[in-house]
């Protein structure tokens, strides 16, 4: 493996695994991280802003 590209070496991976991946299940997964990457921004925009409760 030391003497295949790295690019090479990936293009092998995927071509051995791709008839194994569920698809469905797959979107779901890139879906639901899309969502946690979403929240995680938010939060980090609001990071340090005092909270405006009620008056």
């Amino acid at each position: 493996m030391e003497a295949l590209e790295p690019d090479e070496l990936q293009r092998l991976v995927l071509a051995a695994v791709d008839p194994y991946i569920d698809r469905d299940v797959l979107a779901q997964q890139i879906a639901r991280e899309e969502q946690e990457c979403c929240a995680l921004e938010e939060f980090a925009g609001r990071w340090g802003v005092p909270n405006e409760g009620p008056s």
